[in-house]
């Protein structure tokens, strides 16, 4: 399980400006349309609430992680729709994982996080929380991560890019502008060839809609959440 740290400066910073709103605040992930029951929609039929409705009622297999972190974090896969216009089609995996509050009895719910970036894996965030947040967090909330749907391990898009392909920072410059366009259209066209059925559903709205059916899974009426930005992260590490 690979781990990222925030940079000491960045973390406090964040952290003291974010914690005291942990313990007042609490929000429900937002799709673009409204939801049923407690479960996320794109539409508002009586039988795709119903198949959303079925999806709400998973029971995540939670296990350890991995033999290199605490068995209390712990991981789960757990179905969603590919296309949440269609909920009964294809589906994919999610990955989510959690640590529990250590304090049972003061607990006030969920604590999810969201990596950012797009594309940024986030299974790992709650090794970061558990380090980082004040104990009155930890006390309070079950930290719980996710891997977006299409990266990490909840149903990766692959293109089978060359790592020459796969250098995506590329600051614009005249005198590359004309090769910088010929590499987007060749990881266009290669993604498109090989992924274009699921492209189209790997979405900001999608992801949200994600978020939302975790919470229902989980059996939690509203989240508290925890943003992240992953340029902030990249910008740290780089400066």
């Amino acid at each position: 399980m690979r781990r990222r740290r925030l940079a000491p400066l960045v973390a406090v910073s964040a952290l003291a400006t974010l914690a005291p709103a942990f313990a007042a605040s609490t929000a429900t992930a937002a799709p673009a349309a409204a939801p049923s029951a407690g479960t996320p929609s794109a539409v508002s039929s009586p039988a795709a609430k119903s198949v959303l409705d079925r999806y709400a009622k998973q029971k995540p297999a939670w296990k350890r992680c991995d033999a290199e972190t605490s068995a209390a974090y712990q991981c789960a896969t757990v179905k969603v729709p590919l296309d949440y216009r269609k909920p009964g089609g294809k589906r994919i995996d999610l990955a989510i994982s959690r640590i529990k509050t250590a304090e049972p009895g003061k607990r006030r719910g969920i604590l999810l996080s969201n990596p950012g970036g797009p594309g940024g894996e986030g299974l790992w965030m709650p090794l970061m929380m558990k380090e980082e947040l004040p104990k009155s967090v930890l006390k309070s909330y079950d930290l719980v991560g996710f891997d977006p749907r299409g990266v990490g391990r909840s149903s990766p898009v692959s293109c089978n890019l060359t790592p020459e392909q796969e250098n995506w920072l590329r600051p614009y410059k005249a005198e590359t502008h004309a090769k910088d366009v010929a590499w987007a259209r060749t990881v266009a066209d290669k993604c498109r060839k090989k992924m274009g059925d699921r492209l189209p559903h790997i979405t900001t709205r999608n992801t949200a809609r994600d978020m939302d059916l975790v919470r229902a899974i989980l059996g939690e009426k509203k989240i508290s959440y925890f943003g992240y930005s992953y340029g902030t992260y990249l910008g740290a590490v780089y400066a």
